[in-house]
């Protein structure tokens, strides 16, 4: 049984699900809200929540030391009532395994004897780590229990890419913690390899395969994201006509909104778009930094220049740029001009893609989602062994 609230991780969590599944079991997944029907399209049974709360710990609220009590306790509260949920479901499904992408999910699992396996992001730098202290120093014994309630904790990523940080840096108790800790590489819901080539993906997507393609995801929502952004990014993508842009703006700015833009002949804007085929498709990728989208461009293998507005997306966006696979630009200093030259400097040198193509083989070592449910198979038969 899977479980997750947030979008990012909750796919995390649906790719170990995908690939259990492919292998013959039966997955079910504690849903809500928005999540439900997306998960419903991955072939996924969904068990339906009406009222599962949202648990982000990185709201609004987090930065602003006036309400840093009122968050936290309402994180303390928001945990409660997801491991109520978690609990009452799976006591009722009895699974042979919770698939965690919420910290209350081990504590349920060690609660009722099932092995539980806890998937988390790695954090690519100081400034990431820095950002977590601030923001869970309140929550801190919340955190612990579940990473030591699990019995299993998949970390997407790879040690290669941390950024000079380890596990010993934030998990304070990562010596009860480090024999059940695996990287597993990008955990992505299908494999780019099994996805048609580049060019087949372009002719798809821009109507020609032999056309350089531009990648530009503006992000799904947040604040930090907006109409001037598309704005800059539309007149940078003028200044080269002899490529196609696609734009992709999620739910960032309302389709009404979209159709007030006058894009150049050379780029579309679309609101939502197969991510990861379209970054297979594309010469260069342009995004914020996120983390999905930073292991979706290692699992394709796929350059990109990166525009950070926070500090774990800085971290992020460092892994491309020190790996020599990404150009890293100022968003407060950036111009129009400055993106085009960036976009072009990467398109026109194969060194980009090249270091880019060596972070994808490196990610593959790691095995992937099909890696987090071999070790799951494993653990699961050996605990049933055991009984």
């Amino acid at each position: 049984m899977g479980t997750g609230t947030i979008m990012g991780q909750t796919m995390r969590v649906v790719a170990i699900a995908k690939a259990l599944q492919r292998r013959g079991h039966e997955v079910k997944f504690l849903a809500s809200g928005k999540l439900i029907p997306i998960i419903k399209n991955f072939g996924i049974d969904v068990i339906e929540i009406a009222d599962m709360p949202e648990f982000d710990t990185f709201g609004n609220q987090a930065n602003d030391l006036r309400h840093k009590e009122e968050h936290f306790n309402k994180m303390e509260q928001l945990i409660a009532r997801i491991g109520e949920i978690e609990t009452n479901a799976a006591a009722r499904e009895q699974p042979d395994l919770l698939l965690c992408g919420t910290i209350s999910g081990p504590k349920t699992g060690k609660s009722l004897g099932i092995p539980s396996l806890l998937v988390a992001l790695q954090a690519h730098g100081a400034k990431t780590l820095a950002m977590f202290a601030q923001r869970l120093q309140g929550i801190k014994n919340q955190l612990f229990r579940p990473q030591e309630a699990a019995d299993l904790i998949i970390i997407e990523g790879m040690p290669e890419i941390s950024g000079g940080v380890s596990f010993e840096d934030h998990w304070e108790n990562y010596e009860t913690l480090k024999e059940k800790i695996y990287f597993t590489g990008p955990l992505l819901n299908e494999s780019p390899n099994e996805m048609p080539l580049r060019e087949t993906l372009k002719e798809k997507h821009i109507g020609a395969g032999n056309k350089t393609m531009v990648y530009v995801t503006i992000g799904g929502g947040s604040s930090l994201i907006g109409e001037q952004f598309l704005q800059l990014v539309l007149e940078s993508l003028k200044m080269l006509p002899w490529l196609t842009g696609v734009v992709s703006t999620g739910i960032a700015i309302s389709p009404d909104k979209i159709k007030s833009f006058n894009p150049p002949n050379n780029v579309v804007i679309r609101g939502f778009v197969p991510g990861t085929e379209m970054i297979k498709a594309s010469d260069v990728t342009v995004f914020h930094g996120g983390s999905s989208t930073l292991m979706t461009c290692v699992a394709c293998g796929t350059p990109a220049v990166v525009i950070p507005s926070m500090a774990e997306q800085e971290d992020n966006a460092a892994v491309l740029a020190q790996s020599g696979a990404g150009i890293v630009l100022d968003k407060k200093t950036m111009t129009p001009q400055m993106l085009a030259d960036a976009v072009q400097a990467i398109v026109t040198d194969p060194g980009y893609r090249e270091q880019a193509q060596k972070l994808k083989s490196l990610g593959e070592k790691y095995g992937g989602a099909e890696a987090a449910a071999s070790l799951a198979e494993k653990f699961v038969a050996q605990k049933a062994v055991i009984q």
